[in-house]
Parts: structure tokens; C-alpha cells; sequence
């Protein structure tokens, strides 16, 4: 099978599409035709020698990236017959494994693909999606009437976010440069800021919820403006500490968090999607042989919902 690998750190150009034998399953694993992945922020990090999943690569290693899949199952599973089109968030942290032709995956990962996506879109949906709902519903508490911020509102995570609060009852204002402000109010927000412009949460008010999808700088100059009860939740984990550190020096409280697998809320976001209530944005689809462009473009941060890499077929 064809797949994506690196065996250092580096630039995009470390990328390398390797034939490798297909995946043994362990026992009770399943094997997964994958259609495409999606690509996420930890891929590029992990790819550059950042983050936890990168010092746990150490110096020798070869490594397929990949948490995201959209497929069709080879063998059926207790909840799920062969062939059927699946989605999940897999092998995270450490084993990865989505950017290959085959995979294989824990069954509790898997759920049915959304009926009303094309199967290689809904790729997009699993990490961001739960990122997404794991804040704002498992550790945010959003309630309806509550004032719910998004920092890079536009983004894989951030366009997800903003409808999940839209749907749940909450005001919501993003974050995000001036020509992806048309795309947030076509979601629902209310309130589209310029993070370009000095003082663009100035007048906007107080928040009860911000969601920092960015950290570091950004997420420290949010923390005037959330309200004395309200939580700042920080999803970049290099940068959490400080901004924890940073709140509590301002009397705010901030809880850094990483997503994690789970089935039910896999769920609850793709009967989101096939009602309505969710629509997942593909900016670009890459063939898998042109990941490097792929993530050049995910570095650049400017692109506004997710990008996917198909696998070839056969």
C-alpha cells in the first residue's frame, strides 16, 4: 500500500509517499479502506518537532501522520457489516496512521459516515469536530444566552465552533481577518473582529466563553475581556501554561485541554451535520502525493475550514 511518511523533522519537504506492506490488525482491530484524511494543526506540528508527539517520536523512527479518516470498512465490526462508510479520529496520540491506503483501527473509534457528505469531505469532521464540542459543551458548560468568543473563528476548529454555539443558543462573536468575515455571518456569528486591527476586542464586551484556538500572544490579550465568572479555554498546549499562569494573575480562570476520542460525541456532530445544524467547509482536497503542499498551505494560516488528503486508489 501507498502511504505518507517521515523519518525526521523538519519542513514540508521531509515527506515522503512510501510503499509499505499493509497494516496487521491486533486483536479486535479492524482494517479501513481509507478514502481520505484530514489534516490538522498536530500534523504539521508534529512533522516540524513540536509538541508531545514529537518527543515521543525520539531520533529514529518512521512515522505515518494521520489521526482523521473517512473510509469503507473490510471487515465488519459488532456495531458496523463490511463495506460500510466510516469516519473516526484514530491511533491518537502516538500510533496515528490515517495518511495510508489501509488502516488499522480500534472499532470504538469508528462511527457511520455522514449519509449527506461525500464520503472523502467528512474526513474533515472528527478531530475538529470534537475539539470543537469537548469545549464548549464537556469542559465550557455553554449554556443558551451565554457569550461565546472564538479566536480564528474561520479555521478547521474555529468554523466548527461557531455553529456548535449558534446551534446551542449562544451569542457568538470570532475572531479572523476581514475577508473571512462574510463566511462567519453566513454560520451565525454576530460579531466578526479583526485580529489585525490593535484593539479589536475593545467594545465588543465581556465573554462568558472564549475559546483560544490560537495561544501565545493572542490568547493573553483575550484575557481582559473575559467576564469575572467566564472561562478561557486554550487548546494550543505549548503555550498553556503560560496563559494559565497569565490568568490567574488576573484574577481569570483558563483551562488548557486536548481532545479525545469519543464515539458519542462523534455521533451527536454527524446527526448535526445530516440534520443541518453543522456544515463542514473543505478548502482544499489534495491528492496524497501532494501533501507537502498541503501543509505548506495549513502553515501559512490562511485557510479557512479544513483541508484533506485523498488517497490514491487501488
Amino acid at each position: 500500500m501507498q502511504a505518507l511518511t517521515y523519518s525526521r523533522f523538519g519542513s514540508a519537504d521531509c515527506l515522503q509517499l512510501t510503499e509499505l506492506d499493509a497494516p496487521h490488525p491486533r486483536a479486535g482491530q479492524v482494517l479501513v479502506q481509507v478514502a481520505a484524511a484530514g489534516l490538522n494543526p498536530i500534523d504539521v506540528k508534529t512533522r516540524a518537532g513540536k509538541g508531545f508527539v514529537a518527543q515521543q517520536l525520539g531520533h529514529r523512527f518512521r512515522f505515518v501522520p494521520g489521526y482523521d479518516l473517512a473510509g469503507t470498512l473490510l471487515q465488519g465490526s459488532d456495531r458496523l457489516p463490511a463495506g460500510a462508510a466510516v469516519i473516526g479520529m484514530v491511533g491518537f496520540p502516538l500510533a496515528a496512521g490515517a495518511c495510508a491506503q489501509v488502516c488499522a483501527v480500534d472499532p470504538p473509534a469508528l462511527v457511520a459516515a455522514p449519509g449527506n457528505l461525500p464520503l472523502a469531505e467528512a474526513a474533515g469532521l472528527p478531530l475538529a469536530g470534537l475539539t470543537a464540542w469537548q469545549g464548549l459543551f464537556q469542559h465550557g458548560a455553554l449554556q443558551p444566552g451565554q457569550r461565546l468568543l472564538v479566536l480564528a473563528g474561520a479555521g478547521g476548529v474555529g468554523h466548527l465552533a461557531v455553529q456548535l454555539g449558534v446551534w446551542a443558543g449562544a451569542s457568538v462573536g470570532a475572531t479572523a481577518s476581514a475577508g473571512n468575515h462574510p463566511f462567519l455571518s453566513r454560520l451565525g456569528v454576530s460579531q466578526c473582529m479583526d485580529y489585525r486591527v490593535p484593539g479589536h476586542l475593545a467594545g465588543a464586551g465581556q465573554w462568558d466563553l472564549i475559546l483560544d484556538l490560537v495561544g501565545g500572544n493572542t490568547g493573553r490579550d483575550a484575557l481582559p475581556y473575559l467576564a469575572p465568572t467566564g472561562l478561557m479555554l486554550t487548546v494550543p498546549t505549548i503555550t498553556a501554561a503560560e496563559l494559565t499562569a497569565a490568568g490567574e494573575a488576573q484574577g481569570k480562570r483558563v483551562l488548557g485541554y486536548t481532545v479525545q476520542p469519543n464515539r458519542e460525541h462523534l455521533q451527536q456532530l454527524v446527526a448535526l451535520v445530516e440534520a443541518g445544524s453543522l456544515r463542514l467547509h473543505i478548502s482544499r482536497r489534495f491528492p496524497l502525493d501532494q501533501a507537502a503542499e498541503a501543509h505548506r498551505l495549513l502553515e501559512s494560516g490562511h485557510v479557512n475550514g479544513k483541508v484533506i488528503l485523498e488517497m490514491p486508489l487501488g
